[in-house]
């Protein structure tokens, strides 16, 4: 979830390149990838279509330098991922001003449900950028060794990612009419501690699974 929180963007490059893609960040997040249109795109950014197809060529291509920048600016914040301080900072810029985050956020969620080749390379790079966090993690002593590191950044984006996609459920399901600052003050708590204390009080169940499902770690 904190690693979704982390996707503000920063940037403030106010070339007209990045203001078209900005515009088009902002199109496919409220619009979905199909429906935008080059020239949707170029109204939002105040250019002229001709214009956006010669920053970037073609639609395809503007959607691979939205990703990009998206996912770049994902990976500049995961080099504080394992800092407790940037945690803190993190969900409280985010509660005081959820709007800044909403283009970035929309844009993922979109990106994660759109079942095509782009579709699937940006939730294989996140899984990518997931695994250097927990080896990172390791590295530095707050997180430990787990035994299958891509399984484990699967689940973990899956996890994350699905807030997105399920947000209006999960809001619904703690009493609020849309998923804001008031379900991340409710479920932040509960999140961090399940990845802090484990819910079982021991391993049995762990062991239980590892007997009937295989061990990618062993090959059985």
């Amino acid at each position: 979830m904190f690693s979704i929180l982390n996707m503000r963007s920063i940037d403030e490059d106010v070339t007209t390149r990045a203001r078209i893609r900005d515009a088009a960040i902002a199109a496919f997040g409220r619009r979905g990838f199909t429906a935008s249109t080059v020239r949707d795109i170029a109204t939002d950014a105040g250019v002229s279509p001709g214009l956006v197809i010669h920053h970037f060529g073609s639609k395809a291509a503007l959607r691979t330098a939205c990703d990009a920048h998206v996912l770049n600016t994902a990976r500049a914040s995961a080099e504080s991922s394992n800092d407790p301080d940037r945690l803190r900072d993190v969900l409280t810029e985010y509660l005081a001003q959820p709007d800044d985050y909403a283009r970035e956020l929309a844009y993922i969620r979109s990106s994660v449900i759109d079942e095509s080749a782009a579709g699937d390379a940006f939730f294989d790079a996140y899984v990518r950028l997931t695994e250097q966090i927990l080896a990172e993690g390791v590295r530095a002593g707050t997180m430990r060794q787990v035994s299958d590191p891509l399984a484990t950044a699967t689940w973990m984006v899956a996890n994350s990612l699905g807030l997105l996609v399920l947000g209006r459920h999960v809001a619904r399901s703690l009493g609020h009419e849309e998923f804001g600052t008031g379900t991340i003050n409710r479920i932040a708590g509960p999140a961090v501690e399940l990845y802090t204390h484990p819910l079982y009080t021991d391993d049995s169940f762990l062991q239980a699974t590892r007997d009937v499902v295989s061990d990618a770690t062993t090959g059985r």
